[in-house]
């Protein structure tokens, strides 16, 4: 049996690009699902083609899967107005490790913070930015165009998928 890979600079299917299109605004499964008129189930499914597609793994955090849709340019970043928060470094620094790692410890190795601090400056970074979760920040950073530049070369790469203790 011969194993098809998607490609990554192929366009989304329709039905994936509406879900991810919803995705960028942080939106739940069933937020999508209600304004799509779709089933939950198949939201996840759409989800599971965009995550197949930009070559997430099934863990990847919703933030990690909104950063490799925007950067591959499937989708445009949310609509947003009013102008991009003054980050600290270490608020940069966070954000890219967000649209890197899932989990909130390999985020806190990424940026030199306990794990259990991590949720704060998280927390503190979504008021800032006045966004609802993590996927809606990462959207509206690429509006913003915050995620335009490469990131330092030091960073920790990104970690392969374990789906426990998303930075959601």
């Amino acid at each position: 049996m011969t194993t098809m890979t998607a490609d990554p600079l192929a366009p989304l299917t329709s039905a994936a690009k509406r879900v991810a299109a919803r995705l960028v605004y942080g939106d739940t499964d069933a937020a999508i699902a209600a304004h799509l008129y779709l089933s939950v189930h198949g939201v996840k499914s759409q989800l599971q083609v965009a995550r197949r597609h930009v070559g997430c793994p099934p863990g990847a955090s919703r933030a990690v899967l909104v950063h490799a849709l925007l950067t591959a340019r499937h989708v445009d970043p949310p609509a947003c107005r009013r102008p991009a928060p003054r980050l600290t470094e270490n608020e940069q620094r966070l954000l890219r490790a967000l649209t890197r790692h899932s989990r909130n410890a390999a985020v806190g190795a990424a940026i030199g913070v306990s794990a259990r601090d991590v949720r704060a400056d998280i927390d503190s970074l979504l008021a800032k930015a006045c966004a609802d979760n993590t996927a809606h920040l990462v959207g509206l950073a690429h509006a913003w165009k915050l995620l335009d530049e490469p990131a330092p070369a030091q960073e920790v790469p990104a970690e392969p998928a374990a789906a426990t203790g998303v930075a959601q």
